[in-house]
C-alpha cells in the first residue's frame, strides 16, 4: 500500500461556471503522491473532481451501493473455521486500501461500501450449494453460474436482488492439510462487473487473512505457488481478491510504467494481486492503483454515493485523432462529444501476446470544449503487433468498456524495434471509421479526402463503390492489358460465407476492413467457415495478399489456398493481431479455392482476405 510522499494541495478551481465542492468526507482533496512526466497535471485532476462534484451535488441522488459478500460452501462441506471474523479482517484491509490509493490521487473519502452487522462484523449470508466439492472446477465457467445461482437465491430470500449489484462471492473450495501443510483450491476464480452491477468470485481457506499479510517465517506448499510463506500466500490471495473485485467494479487489466514502478511498486491491476501488501514484509514497493482506474472508479456509485441516472449508459464520440510517437510514449489528442459530462479519457496499449497484463495505460481529462490530450507510456515491448483502446469514462460512473478494452474504440498499431509506437496504421484505421458513414452517404467531401492518408483516402473511395460483384469480369475474362487485379474487383465462381453474407472491401454492416495492421484498400469479408472459388483460365502468374481476423473477431481461424483443388498454402492457427502473409503461383492454373475455417467453431471468426492480389 502506498504511503504519501509529498503533499500537494490544490488551489480552488472553476470550470464551465461551477467552483469545486467539497469532497463527499468533507476533506480538502490533495494529490498525496510525486506526479510523474506526462500524468494528468493538478489542473487537469482539479478539472475531473470539479465535474464529478458538480454532477454529484446539482440535484443530488445519494445512496449506498454496498458490496454484497456471500459465503459459498458445497453440499458436502461446512464453513471454514471463523470465516465471518476473517473475512471482515479482509474486506476491511481491502476497503482501506481503495480509500488510501483513492485520497492519494485526490479523491478522499471513496471506496468500497461494506454491510457490517451491530457487532461490527460483516453480513455474510451462507449459500450451502447445489453442487459437491468434488464437482467443482476452477475453470469450468458452468460451475461458477451454478454458485452463483446459490448465492442470488440466498440475496433474494433476504430480499436483495444479488443481479443488480457488486457481489463477491467467497467459495469454501480450499485444500488445506494442516499436518503436511499443503494448500490447494478448485475454486471459479476470476470477475467481471461495471459500474452498475457485478460478482467476483474467490477462494476462502482457513489461512486466509489480511492479519497475515506480515508473517514471514511460518510457511506452506501451494500446490499452484511451491513453498511460500503465510505472509506471501495471503499477498497472493488476499491481493487476489483485491484484484478480482477490481474486475466485478469494472476495472481491465493493465501494466505500471518503468517509472511508476520504481516510484510506486506493482499496478493492483496488472501483477498486483501478487505484491499485495509485500511492504508489510520488507520485500517490495507492493501494490498501487493507477491514477487512470483511480479515475475511473471515483465516479463508481459504490465510491461516489451518486445513483444520479446510475443506469443511463455512456455515448461518446471521437474524432480529431493526433498522434506523435515520442521516446518517452505516443502523445495522443482528440476531440470527443458525450450524452453525460465526461471527466475522463483512457488509453490503453496492449502489445500482442500475453494476454492483456502488459499494457500501457493512461488518462486525459476532457477540456470545455471537449478536447483532450495524453501520453500513452510505452510497453516495454519490441517489433510487435499492438492495440490502442480508448475509453471515455462519464460522471455517472458509466464508461465505453469495462473489464474487457475489446468493447473499447480501438485500433491497431505496430511497436518497432525500438519499441516506439508506429501509428501510422492506427490513424488510419482512425480515419476511416470517423469518415465512413459519409463516404456510404456520398457526402464525404474532397476536402476532406485530401487530408486524409492514402490507404483511407482508397478504402473510403471503395465504400462509396456497389457492394456485389456484378458487371465485374471472372479472372479468366480480365482483359489481357490488366497487368493485376485485385480480387475484390474480380466476380467469383462461387461464394460463401459462415455468416454476414459475401461483401467486399466491407463488412456487413458496410464498415471497412480493418486488420492488425490497419484498413485494407482492397479485401474480402470470409467469415468463417467460408469458401471461395475463382477461375482462372490460366492466365495469372501468382496470387499475393494477406489473411487474418478483423479488430471485431476473435476466432481463432485458419486458411487454406487450393489451386485446381491441390492445397498449395495454410496459415496455420490465426489469432487476433496476427497477420499471415502468402504469395503462391497459379502460373497455368484453372481454378483457384480460398477457405477459412473456424478452429473451435466459428463464433465471432471475422476473417478476411486483407490486399487479395492477381498478377500475370
Amino acid at each position: 500500500m502506498r504511503i504519501p510522499t509529498l503533499f500537494a494541495a490544490f488551489a480552488g478551481f472553476a470550470f464551465l461556471g461551477f467552483a469545486m465542492a467539497a469532497s463527499p468526507s468533507g476533506e480538502k482533496p490533495a494529490v498525496t503522491v510525486s506526479l510523474l512526466p506526462g500524468e494528468p497535471s493538478l489542473e487537469d485532476l482539479s478539472r475531473a473532481r470539479s465535474l464529478l462534484e458538480h454532477w454529484e451535488g446539482t440535484d443530488p441522488q445519494k445512496a449506498e451501493r454496498r458490496m454484497e459478500v456471500v459465503y459459498w460452501t458445497p453440499a458436502d462441506r461446512d464453513p471454514q473455521p471463523e470465516y465471518r471474523a476473517r473475512l471482515t479482517r479482509v474486506m476491511k484491509h481491502i476497503q482501506n486500501f481503495y480509500r488510501t490509493e483513492m485520497a492519494a490521487w485526490g479523491f478522499p473519502g471513496r471506496t468500497i461500501q461494506l454491510d457490517l452487522a451491530d457487532d461490527g462484523l460483516l453480513r455474510i449470508p451462507v449459500a450451502k450449494g447445489t453442487l459437491k466439492s468434488a464437482e467443482c472446477s476452477e475453470t469450468d465457467g458452468s460451475d461458477g453460474q451454478a454458485i452463483k445461482r446459490d448465492c442470488l437465491r440466498v440475496l433474494q430470500e433476504a430480499g436483495i436482488d444479488g443481479a443488480k449489484e457488486t457481489m463477491v462471492i467467497f467459495c469454501n473450495l480450499a485444500d488445506w492439510n494442516p499436518e503436511k501443510r499443503t494448500m490447494g483450491h478448485h475454486s471459479p476464480y476470476y470477475a467481471a462487473g461495471s459500474s452498475t452491477s457485478g460478482t467476483a468470485w474467490q477462494v476462502d481457506s482457513p489461512l486466509l487473512d489480511s492479519d497475515l499479510l506480515g508473517e514471514k517465517i511460518q510457511r506452506l506448499t501451494d500446490r499452484q505457488y511451491g513453498f511460500i510463506s503465510v505472509g506471501r500466500y495471503n499477498s497472493i490471495f488476499v491481493g487476489g481478491v483485491c484484484h478480482e473485485i477490481g474486475h466485478a467494479l469494472g476495472l481491465p487489466h493493465c501494466r505500471e510504467c518503468a517509472a511508476s514502478r520504481e516510484a510506486r511498486g506493482t499496478a493492483l491491476m496488472g501483477s498486483g494481486n501478487r505484491t499485495y501488501g509485500e511492504d508489510l514484509r520488507g520485500e517490495g514497493k507492493g501494490s498501487f492503483l493507477t491514477l487512470p482506474h483511480a479515475l475511473k472508479l471515483a465516479a463508481h456509485p459504490q465510491f461516489s454515493g451518486s445513483v444520479k441516472q446510475m443506469q443511463t449508459p455512456a455515448t461518446v464520440t471521437f474524432s480529431g485523432w493526433k498522434f506523435e510517437s515520442a521516446p518517452d510514449g505516443l502523445k495522443v489528442e482528440g476531440k470527443l462529444q458525450s450524452n453525460l459530462p465526461c471527466h475522463a479519457v483512457l488509453a490503453y496499449g496492449d502489445p500482442e501476446g500475453g494476454g492483456d497484463y502488459d499494457a500501457a495505460i493512461a488518462a486525459g481529462i476532457p477540456r470545455e470544449d471537449g478536447s483532450f490530450s495524453l501520453l500513452l507510456p510505452l510497453t516495454g515491448a519490441r517489433t510487435k503487433a499492438a492495440v490502442l483502446s480508448f475509453v471515455g469514462v462519464c460522471v455517472n460512473g458509466a464508461a465505453t468498456a469495462s473489464v474487457w478494452t475489446s468493447q473499447a474504440f480501438s485500433v491497431a498499431c505496430q511497436i518497432g524495434p525500438d519499441g516506439l509506437y508506429d501509428v501510422t496504421p492506427a490513424l488510419a484505421a482512425m480515419q476511416v471509421k470517423e469518415h465512413a458513414a459519409a463516404a456510404r452517404a456520398g457526402t464525404l467531401k474532397l476536402e476532406t479526402l485530401t487530408g486524409l492518408s492514402e490507404t483511407a483516402r482508397e478504402a473510403l473511395r471503395r465504400l462509396s463503390l456497389l457492394d456485389n460483384p456484378a458487371g465485374k469480369p471472372a479472372p479468366a475474362a480480365a482483359p489481357d492489358a490488366v497487368r493485376k487485379l485485385p480480387l475484390s474487383d474480380a466476380a467469383p465462381a462461387k461464394a460463401m460465407t459462415g455468416y454476414g453474407g459475401v461483401h467486399y472491401d466491407r463488412t456487413p454492416e458496410g464498415d471497412p476492413l480493418i486488420g492488425p495492421q490497419g484498413p485494407a484498400a482492397h479485401g474480402i469479408w470470409a467469415h468463417a467457415n467460408s469458401e471461395f472459388t475463382y477461375n482462372l483460365d490460366g492466365k495469372w502468374a501468382s496470387f499475393s495478399g494477406q489473411c487474418a481476423l478483423l479488430q471485431t473477431g476473435s476466432g481463432p481461424v485458419f486458411a487454406e489456398i487450393l489451386v485446381d483443388g491441390k492445397k498449395v498454402w495454410e496459415s496455420g492457427v490465426i489469432k487476433p493481431g496476427v497477420v499471415k502473409p502468402f504469395t503462391v503461383e497459379v502460373r497455368g492454373a484453372a481454378v483457384l479455392t480460398l477457405s477459412f475455417k473456424g478452429q473451435k467453431g466459428i463464433g465471432s471468426a471475422h476473417s478476411a482476405w486483407l490486399e487479395p492480389l492477381l498478377l500475370r
